[in-house]
Parts: structure tokens; C-alpha cells; sequence
């Protein structure tokens, strides 16, 4: 049961992470010119930003707002549940202080993430002219501290991998 229960939520982080970067955020990004603001792991400038706002349409504001911001209040605890889910099973007790290190990067890229896109939400909610300067830096801090997070866990993540298939191809030869 626990096996189906885990491809259930894997395969729910891969769909709604398809559908964000198919359908909503590429036409958020086609209707701006440039990718959205959970698109850019290093962040963005404040002119940047101002640029992103100034030509983001309506429809594009909507969709940014709406079903994006939807989504994105699902999708960064499903991330985070599917990588120290998997690494867990990678680990197999091993390596333990990699899972731990794992699970706290995963957990603060989730944070990351959330503050983000309450800090997004506040910058779309105003006119472009009455974003101060404060809140684009707040924004653009939490991208970058939810994509630095995201890599460090998304490595161990990977370094957890290796480690299991290089211990079962060792195992299996003796």
C-alpha cells in the first residue's frame, strides 16, 4: 500500500509540474516575454522586475493569480514529500546524515517556495508603479533561497541514487 501510495504522489508532482511549465507558466511567460518569476532561479533585478509587471497583461495577471498560484500551492510539498520519500527508500538506513541533509534542504526550498509565492502574490496584486522596490528584493530573495535549497536537495538526492545502485551492483557481485 505504501509503494502505490508513493507512485500516486510521484506521479501527481510530475503532472502538475508538466502542467504548470506547459500551460501555465510558458503562457505567462509568452504573454510577459519573459519568464515568470518562479522560473528564474537566480532571481531578478528590480528593473526586471518592473519590466515583467509592466507588460504582463491582464489575462496574463489573471492566469498568474488564478490557476498558477493554484497549483503552486500544491506543488512545492508534493516536491518535497517525493524527494525525501524516494531518498528514504534510496538510503535504505544508510546514509543517514544524507537523508537528514536531504530532508532539511527539501523542507527549506518548500519554505522557499511558499514565501515566494506569497511575496509574488503581493506584487501582482498592485499596480506596477505601486510595487516599491522592498518587495521586488523580498521576492526575488525567496526565489533564489527556494532554488538554492532545491539544488542542494535535488543533489543529495541524486548522490543517494548512485550510492544505492552502486551498493546493489557491489551486493549482487558477491
Amino acid at each position: 500500500m505504501r509503494i502505490a501510495a508513493f507512485w500516486v504522489v510521484c506521479l501527481l508532482t510530475i503532472a502538475l509540474y508538466a502542467v504548470m511549465v506547459l500551460w501555465t507558466l510558458s503562457a505567462i511567460a509568452h504573454d510577459a516575454g519573459a519568464p515568470a518569476f518562479d522560473m528564474r532561479p537566480s532571481g531578478y533585478s528590480i528593473a526586471e522586475a518592473r519590466a515583467f509587471l509592466s507588460t504582463l497583461s491582464d489575462e496574463g495577471r489573471a492566469l498568474y493569480q488564478g490557476p498558477q498560484r493554484w497549483m503552486d500551492a500544491v506543488y512545492p510539498a508534493l516536491l518535497a514529500i517525493t524527494a525525501i520519500w524516494s531518498s528514504r527508500w534510496a538510503a535504505d538506513g544508510r546514509w543517514k546524515w544524507l537523508f537528514r541533509s536531504l530532508a532539511v534542504f527539501a523542507c527549506l526550498s518548500m519554505i522557499g517556495d511558499y514565501a515566494e509565492n506569497i511575496s509574488v502574490a503581493v506584487l501582482l496584486a498592485q499596480p506596477t508603479d505601486a510595487v516599491t522596490d522592498a518587495a521586488i528584493e523580498r521576492a526575488a530573495f525567496f526565489t533564489r533561497f527556494k532554488s538554492l535549497f532545491g539544488t542542494f536537495a535535488m543533489t543529495l538526492w541524486l548522490v543517494l541514487l548512485v550510492m544505492r545502485g552502486w551498493r546493489k551492483l557491489t551486493v549482487s557481485r558477491h
